[in-house]
Order: structure tokens, then sequence, then C-alpha cells
């Protein structure tokens, strides 16, 4: 009994300690893809619709990225990005995703140090393939809180998702059918 004890005990030090090969035509490493941009109109600028609902449908993960800048001063600009934290597809047509809720932030862009200053409202917002945005907004130093129905903000909507490399080269491969067949 000693003996298989120390066998098997020498046997997982030797495999713990070898060098494991991988494969990469299988493996499980992952890529994050502009597949779909949208202007603050709903209109397509990149890619299509369709591929991010086809995207969806596979489950790969999505994140939407948004930018703006100073209309006085175009040189000023932030760039948000926040991943999908609840995914709708309505009518097999326009996707609406749910952020997580965010503390708003100020940014502080004309200082030679820039910084962010944290706010005292908290924001959750759904947005649309099709431009529009809706929106909850609670102040905690006022307690109050307010719901915004859906309305353009003015800026365009990137939307990523996030592919196994293998089907990165793989674009023509149709969706599984989701939910039902």
């Amino acid at each position: 009994m000693k003996k298989l004890l120390i066998t098997l005990c020498l046997g997982f030090i030797v495999l713990s300690c070898t060098e494991s090969k991988i494969d990469n035509t299988t493996s499980n490493c992952s890529d994050w893809q502009l597949v779909f941009r949208n202007d603050k109109n709903g209109t397509p600028v990149y890619g299509t619709k369709q591929q991010l609902i086809n995207d969806i449908r596979r489950g790969y993960p999505v994140r939407v990225g948004w930018a703006s800048r100073r209309r006085r001063d175009t040189t000023k600009s932030v760039e948000h990005v926040s991943d999908a934290d609840f995914i709708t597809v309505a009518n097999a047509e326009e996707v609406f995703v749910q952020i997580k809720p965010f503390l708003a932030q100020r940014p502080d862009l004309n200082s030679d140090t820039l910084s962010m200053t944290l706010m005292a409202n908290q924001s959750s917002w759904i947005l649309g393939t099709n431009g529009l945005i809706s929106s909850v907004g609670r102040n905690f130093a006022k307690d109050t809180a307010a719901a915004y129905p859906p309305g353009k903000f003015g800026f365009d909507l990137s939307w990523f998702v996030n592919k196994p490399v293998n089907e990165l080269s793989n674009k023509n491969k149709e969706a599984h059918p989701f939910l039902w067949d």
C-alpha cells in the first residue's frame, strides 16, 4: 500500500511538472471584435445588425462603446465601454442591452493632469441598435430617482463581440437556433 501511494505521488509530481501542449485549433482563446456600429439615429455605419444578432444567439459576450467630444474644443473627448449585462433581441431585428448601473463621473479634461470626479448620481441604461437609449437616474444627495423614456443621446454606439479565435476565420457559419427551432 505504501509503495502504491509513493508511486501515485511521484506520478502526480511528474505529470504536474511536464509542459502541456496546446493545440491552437481547439484553443479557447478569444478576441473582442467590432461587429456593428450605429449612428445616433440608429443608421448602420459599420457591419450588420444581423451579424450581431447571430453572435448573440451563439452566446458570445457583448460590449457596447460610445464616445463624445466637446463642441467648443473637439480635442477634448471621452470614450466609454461597458459589458452588456442583459441582452434582448426584439422581433429578430433590434438589439437592446442593459448595462450595470454606474456612478456618474465628471471629467476634468482641461488640467495638465487629467482626472475624474465621482458624482452623487447613479445611472442605469438600456442602449439600442436603433439609436434609442432609456435610463433611470438616482441622485443620492437629494434622495431622488427619475426615469427617462427612450430618446436619442447624440452619439454612435459600437457593438463588440468576444468570439473564439477559430470563429474569427469562419464568419459565414450560421447561428444556432436560440430558444426554439
